[in-house]
């Protein structure tokens, strides 16, 4: 009688174990991982459960209603044949999107959304590259579909039950509707009011872990259920301009009307370099520049992508929501930014990237900003000098970064944003063997990088706007990471960031926290503004009640105020952490009181940062 609905649970329990192991295969090629206590790694796979139930129903939800239907609809030959189709095409989606993940998860440090699919159009002809570098991923992919499709055969219809009476059709009817209540309650994740969400998994387990409980299709599903942000009213407007008010003066600046050189380095962790690092790295030249530069110590991204960094560097906009800024609904708003204000004192400004015109709409986003012109490979003029990826080599496209800056009205603001140090990590002919390969693809090309650099100081030495510039230093995000404090919540997200003034013999160490946002105070301070201006960073602002760094990972908030770091899910605190003593963030301090000033201050700080971030961008009041 119960039939139908016995296969059901057997089809079912497949695509779990399935999931299950998935997540497994997602734990043993991170590693980042293995630094936690086994008890909370056993309770992520428990609590990951959930989460695959609700996204395996919400994926065979055709294949699940087809198993209610009569019998006689049931039973057909070509019922059977549909069933099996939805459930191998299903379930090698799933398998798919979570063996993505599983390779991208040390770049990006999350689960992917839709944003996701934003990324694929970037790719291209670079699939071929994805494909040699991670041939095992989809090995697995086509064995694990396989193994689920010769399961599913063996699951099929055995016998024919006998024909149903009237009572058996009345308990027939209430075990489809028992079975339409246990779907409903899986697919929510349970009985509460509120559906599961990815936040979910942060109280569930700790933060850290929330990627490892989630599965990559429940997130795109959540993701695509947004809306956009949600407006913030956690206290009177007055309050919290108190703590922080987004428009406002810096209380010192600088001198005067100097050439300003921003250069972004694409992934170059903080763990790359050897000056912070006693001496353990990849980038010997930066390395000195540093020791007569000012480096900023505690320095730190706001996202983990280039189309996250971008923003957050040139216009003080950070990702502080699921989709990026620049793919989000709010992508047309009013934006301003450095170039803009810059322009505003007599200067002139221009973006430079070696990248195809059109990657991740950084020309759009130039132009929105009034950030200047904007330059991609498609002005190079030399096309032998195509990496085949991405764009321009880094070192000929640093070279021509050097040459045009001569050619922009002085006093000038001339960005440049580098590509060698992305994957897949090709370097020239010739220089493949040149820089030390140490433990992981990226090491090489930043050594490439690096060396690129060398090469742009010598030629800009050579001009005569060198002496009256200022060049700052910087990542778009970290990359790959391989010892555990680099590998933690706070880790993750730490990036070199120095300053640099021709003709300093000695160097400086600016111990302040500083983020990707505060970008644009760093720069006002150096030119002399001293009009009001607006921004999301907290350096040197007159209404900023402390400078802290905020990132949005995993639907919740982290808001580093060195040594102390706090975790927040936009209702609740997650954790609070004191980095000198417990550098691995192990040891939660939220609930102690000694340190409940602490708490209290980094809780009302990012409460009044988040509000005017999520309203004024509702509003489109930023930069107005």
């Amino acid at each position: 009688m119960f039939m139908q609905f016995e296969l059901l649970g057997k089809r079912f329990g497949l695509a779990l174990l399935a999931a299950t192991l998935l997540r497994l295969l997602f734990f043993i090629f991170n590693t980042y991982f293995l630094q936690f206590p086994v008890a909370d790694i056993l309770g992520a796979f428990v609590y990951g459960i959930l989460y695959d139930v609700s996204a395996l129903i919400y994926l065979h939800s055709l294949f699940i209603f087809i198993h209610l239907l009569p019998y006689g609809v049931f039973k057909h030959k070509i019922t059977q044949l549909v069933l099996q189709f939805l459930f191998v095409f299903f379930q090698g989606a799933f398998t798919l999107f979570n063996l993505l993940d599983t390779g991208y998860f040390p770049i990006s440090g999350r689960r992917s959304g839709l944003d996701l699919f934003l990324m694929a159009k970037e790719l291209d002809g670079m699939k071929t590259a994805y494909l040699l570098d991670y041939w095992y991923l989809f090995v697995l992919l086509f064995s694990l579909v396989w193994i689920q499709y010769k399961a599913y055969q063996k699951m099929g219809i055995r016998s024919e039950p006998k024909v149903a009476k009237a009572p058996h059709f009345v308990w027939q009817l209430v075990a489809r509707l028992v079975l339409v209540a246990l779907l409903i309650i899986g697919v929510r994740g349970g009985v509460q009011l509120i559906p599961l969400n990815t936040f979910d998994a942060a109280r569930q387990t700790r933060p850290e872990l929330v990627s490892l409980v989630v599965n990559t299709p429940f997130n795109m599903i959540i993701s695509s259920q947004q809306s956009g942000l949600s407006e913030r009213n956690y206290m009177p407007e007055a309050q919290a301009a108190h703590w922080f008010r987004p428009k406002t003066q810096l209380h010192e600046v600088g001198k005067g009307k100097r050439n300003i050189v921003l250069i972004v380095v694409e992934s170059l962790g903080k763990e790359y370099c050897g000056f912070y690092n006693k001496g353990k790295g990849y980038t010997p030249f930066l390395d000195s520049l540093m020791g007569c530069s000012e480096v900023f110590t505690h320095a730190y991204a706001n996202g983990k992508k280039s189309i996250e960094g971008i923003p957050a560097i040139l216009s003080s906009m950070p990702s502080w929501m699921q989709t990026p800024y620049l793919s989000s609904y709010y992508q047309s708003n009013y934006l301003g930014g450095i170039g803009n204000n810059l322009q505003e004192v007599g200067y002139s400004a221009a973006f430079y990237h070696g990248g195809k015109n059109g990657t991740m709409s950084f020309d759009n986003f130039i132009a929105l900003s009034n950030a200047g012109n904007y330059f991609g490979s498609n002005e190079y003029p030399n096309k032998a000098d195509l990496d085949g990826n991405w764009g321009v080599f880094d070192k000929p496209y640093l070279a021509y970064f050097a040459n045009e800056l001569g050619k922009l009205p002085a006093p000038f603001f001339g960005t440049v944003f580098t590509l060698s140090s992305h994957h897949p990590y090709t370097l020239p002919v010739g220089d493949e063997n040149k820089y030390p390969k140490g433990t992981l693809p990226i090491h090489a090309t930043i050594g490439y990088a690096d060396d690129a650099l060398r090469q742009f100081f010598h030629l800009a030495t050579q001009q005569s706007w060198y002496d009256e510039t200022t060049f700052i230093i910087t990542a778009d995000h970290s990359a790959d990471n391989e010892t555990p404090y680099y590998q933690s919540n706070q880790g993750r997200f730490e990036i070199p960031l120095l300053k640099y003034v021709p003709n300093t013999t000695r160097g400086s160490l600016n111990e302040t926290t500083v983020s990707h946002a505060d970008m644009l105070n760093i720069v006002m301070h150096e030119i002399g503004y001293n009009k009001p201006f607006y921004s999301f960073g907290t350096y040197l602002k007159k209404e900023a009640a402390m400078p802290v760094a905020i990132q949005f990972q995993d639907r919740y908030f982290q808001a580093i105020h060195w040594p102390w770091v706090y975790q927040f899910d936009g209702e609740n605190a997650l954790g609070l952490y004191q980095l000198t003593q417990d550098s691995l963030m192990r040891n939660n301090l939220l609930f102690d009181e000694k340190y409940a000033g602490m708490r209290d201050s980094l809780a009302h700080m990012t409460k009044a940062v988040v509000q005017w971030y999520s309203n004024d961008i509702i509003a489109n009041k930023a930069y107005r």
